[in-house]
């Protein structure tokens, strides 16, 4: 019997309707349905867990959110290397296999095992404080050192694998994946890059200069970026979920984590299409 483990974004579901249609489907399709306390308590539906047993006992992880609930559990199966399944509730859901209409066609495909798993390069970046890895973190889009809220431009030194690139003045700076050259990177000018190969990119945010563009490099690359700014309102944040204050002096080291994230595949749809559908959207929506 397979086993589903179930996550969902509860302010993009605040009753639990679509959660409980979901868990019901799973059940009369003979699958397990794991829940986290939060689903049982509002739904009292599924199989209740803790977080170490919901990833262990689950075969797949299917997630109803938009992409911020899609990156943040994507980070979690990859480290216990279980296939990840995401069901739009948000705006954009570029990473998102389907919309919630297309449910059950999805659910039926899943208990037939009608499905691929395509894996995606992540990202591991330390953050070297006073000679020492102070902390890591996982991240399946970008790595990103900008500035916090104050207007300013920041200044920060980029080096791969060793060799000094350059000095920028800006707001700050990104290392994406291929997958993540579709979000922050690409609002701030970088290529689009298949998620299918394998390299880093790095992208100035505003660089006050002329001459500074995207670079791209081997995903065997290390990429440094060294904060050389007295101001103390410049920070590391993962996916743009997680953060954490750097000092002056503090570096980031990003390369290509062991980890990869595995999403699973069921529609038709090639990358160029899906990448031509979410960004006519986006357009039409602002």
């Amino acid at each position: 019997m397979l086993s589903i483990g179930i996550v969902s974004n509860l302010s993009k579901d605040a009753g639990g309707q679509k959660t409980s249609m979901i868990i019901e489907a799973v059940l009369d399709r003979d699958m397990k349905a794991f829940v986290l306390p939060p689903i049982y308590e509002l739904t009292q539906k599924g199989i209740l867990t803790g977080e170490k047993d919901f990833y262990e006992k689950s075969d797949l992880i299917l997630v109803l959110g938009g992409d911020g609930t899609i990156l943040h559990t994507a980070r979690q199966a990859a480290r216990h290397n279980k296939p990840l399944l995401g069901i739009n509730l948000g705006r954009l859901g570029f990473l998102a296999e389907a919309e919630l209409s297309d449910y059950s066609m999805i659910l039926d495909s899943v208990a037939e095992g009608s499905y691929q798993v395509e894996s995606r390069m992540m990202l591991q970046a330390e953050l070297m404080r006073k000679g020492r890895t102070s902390k890591s973190f996982l991240a399946l889009n970008d790595i990103a050192v900008t500035k916090s809220s104050y207007s300013r431009i920041i200044h920060l030194k980029a080096l791969i694998n060793g060799n000094a690139i350059n000095n920028y003045s800006a707001d700050g700076i990104l290392v994406s994946s291929p997958t993540g050259s579709t979000a922050y990177s690409l609002s701030a000018g970088g290529p689009v890059i298949d998620p299918g190969m394998e390299c880093l990119l790095l992208t100035p945010i505003c660089p006050h200069t002329l001459n500074s563009r995207s670079i791209v490099t081997d995903a065997s690359s290390t990429i440094e970026i060294v904060v050389d700014d007295t101001n103390k309102d410049i920070v590391l944040t993962i996916d743009g979920q997680e953060g954490v204050e750097l000092q002056n002096g503090d570096t980031v080291r990003v390369c290509k984590a062991e980890y990869k994230a595995q999403l699973i595949k069921i529609s038709k749809r090639n990358f160029y299409t899906l990448l031509h559908e979410k960004l006519t959207e986006r357009l039409y929506y602002y």
